[in-house]
């Protein structure tokens, strides 16, 4: 049994990395290929376990779109302001918020620091332990 233990970092850190990689590729084709628009935080739709900020922008085609940004920031954030958006011209409602006066990128520099301390940390007990 003490064998599977090395497991349990390695798999920690594999799946910390890979929702960092998935965030990041979700923002990084948004940044590319989406639209910007000026939006407003409206408010939140928050359940037991999080809260999304819901934006409020238009679209070039003055469409009023009310969007869930997917990050849970509202902590830092307050209803009423204003942020730039970035959305798929194709699904408007698939949106990120690109901007924001709260916004920063080293929570994900820390997320992906800390799965890759833990993927090294199970590969090293697990060379430990199996070899």
């Amino acid at each position: 049994m003490a064998a599977l233990y090395p497991l349990f970092p390695l798999s920690c850190g594999v799946v910390l990395l890979w929702f960092v990689t998935r965030d990041t590729r979700s923002e990084l084709r948004l940044l590319r290929h989406g639209v910007r628009a000026k939006g407003r935080v409206i408010g939140y739709n928050e359940t037991s376990t999080s809260a999304r900020m819901i934006v409020q922008f238009r679209t070039e085609d003055g469409v009023e779109v009310h969007a869930e940004h997917e990050s849970t920031g509202w902590t830092a954030s307050r209803s009423g302001e204003i942020v730039t958006v970035s959305y798929d011209p194709d699904v408007p409602e698939r949106a990120r918020i690109v901007s924001g006066p709260w916004m920063t990128h080293y929570v994900r520099v820390l997320f992906g620091g800390l799965g890759l301390c833990l993927t090294a940390i199970g590969l090293l007990l697990g060379y430990l332990a199996w070899s």
